[in-house]
């Protein structure tokens, strides 16, 4: 890929810009910290990799356009984002539901850099190989998300039933469900909006 026609390094600067403006005064600093380490690491492996490895610009945007949700979840928390709330009334929804997109989000927008990523690595029999493959890794990759989450709500949120950076607001599937959401967006990406599967 053609380093001058990337649109990594503008959306670089946009997201940084977006990211500092949250960063001042989040609602909950604590959660803010936790919310965004995997992705500020994750950031990282993608600046320092960009001489060695480019992907495709519909990836970058793909890319750009989590990191925007998610750093609104850290900024708010995710079952205080006023945008979810409002969905929850207007559709008279027990919960606010933006943690669910976010983790949809995952799913449906990463699938394609960790595609392109993959592809350079790993050559699969067939496409249904591929994309089952591809589904299970983010399956996982939610699985070990929750995993992360409850570690740091038993170590740092024990006082809170139902602790901030948990976000299960009372549902006790809250994990399950974030996880088949993650693994729902990639198989909806792939069977449907994926190019090579035309």
């Amino acid at each position: 890929m053609n380093k001058a026609k990337s649109v990594a390094p503008k959306l670089l600067i946009i997201f940084s810009l977006f990211w500092v403006v949250l960063a001042v005064n989040p609602i909950y600093r604590d959660i803010w910290i936790a919310e965004n380490l995997i992705l500020v690491i994750s950031l990282y492996f993608l600046i320092t990799g960009y001489t060695r490895f480019h992907f495709s610009n519909t990836a970058y945007y793909f890319i750009f356009a989590f990191c925007i949700l998610q750093s609104i979840g850290a900024y708010y928390s995710y079952a205080e984002v006023p945008i979810g709330h409002w969905v929850a009334q207007t559709w008279d929804l027990s919960r606010n539901h933006f943690d669910r997109l976010v983790h949809f989000a995952f799913g449906f927008l990463i699938i394609l850099p960790f595609k392109e990523a993959l592809a350079r690595f790993v050559t699969f029999a067939n496409q249904k190989t591929q994309y089952f493959v591809l589904i299970m890794l983010f399956i996982g990759i939610g699985g070990c998300y929750e995993i992360i989450e409850w570690w740091y709500a038993t170590l740092f949120e024990q006082a809170t039933q139902d602790s901030a950076f948990l976000g299960s607001q009372g549902d006790v599937w809250d994990a399950e469900k974030d996880v088949l959401l993650a693994g729902i967006g990639a198989w909806l990406y792939l069977v449907f909006f994926d190019k090579s599967s035309s």
